[in-house]
């Protein structure tokens, strides 16, 4: 009896650890990327600082756009990730950034969100047929009437999935705030309104 109440603790503490384990994700290995491969965001992303320095600053999942600005076609190199987190380095400026997500309330699993946040394209593939005053306006996060749905994506990024679940719809819901969102309104591939809701 002592024999079977023994390996039962100890299958109970094995369980117990493994499940406290964080599943280990390999982002080269996700986007199936070559050897040596670079890297880029593949729209804007918006920073803020965390109390943790191994954090360095963080990114929410719905990419609010509130913070430091973080460009499209900017170069990073994975440091480290799980389940959770996605901790990457801009190039240039050596910025430690950490991508935050939860299984528990997304609609996308995390190997998606890696997959639509990152790209290999290099901001002059990222930027094919935008007009060149356009391009100076997305990098710094601005939206305007008459642009694409394609350039909305630079400059505003994915809208959150559980606001816009489909891109094929009339209108985009994004968050500038907690709590506080904005609307852009198509017409066909054109942007005919940008309304900001509290």
């Amino acid at each position: 009896m002592k024999k079977i109440l023994t390996v039962f603790c100890l299958l109970i503490l094995t369980v117990l650890f493994t499940g406290c384990a964080r599943q280990t994700v390999i982002p080269e290995e996700v986007m199936q990327l070559p050897q040596y491969a670079q890297i880029y965001t593949a729209f804007n992303l918006w920073s803020n600082p965390s109390p943790d320095k191994e954090e360095g600053s963080i990114i929410d999942e719905l990419n609010t756009r509130k913070g430091e600005l973080i460009p499209f076609g900017t170069q990073i190199e994975f440091l480290k990730s799980d389940a959770e987190n996605i901790i990457f380095k801009t190039v240039k400026d050596q910025k430690k950034h950490t991508l935050k997500y939860s299984a528990g309330k997304s609609v996308r699993n995390i190997e998606e969100v890696i997959k639509t946040f990152f790209t290999t394209k290099t901001m002059t593939e990222l930027t094919a047929g935008i007009r060149k005053p356009d391009i100076e306006k997305l990098k710094r996060g601005l939206v305007e009437k008459g642009m694409r749905r394609n350039e909305v994506l630079l400059g505003y990024g994915l809208p959150p999935p559980l606001r816009t679940p489909v891109l094929n719809v009339d209108t985009w819901t994004y968050y500038t705030d907690y709590g506080v969102t904005q609307k852009v309104v198509f017409f066909r591939d054109k942007v005919v309104e940008i309304l900001a809701i509290n």
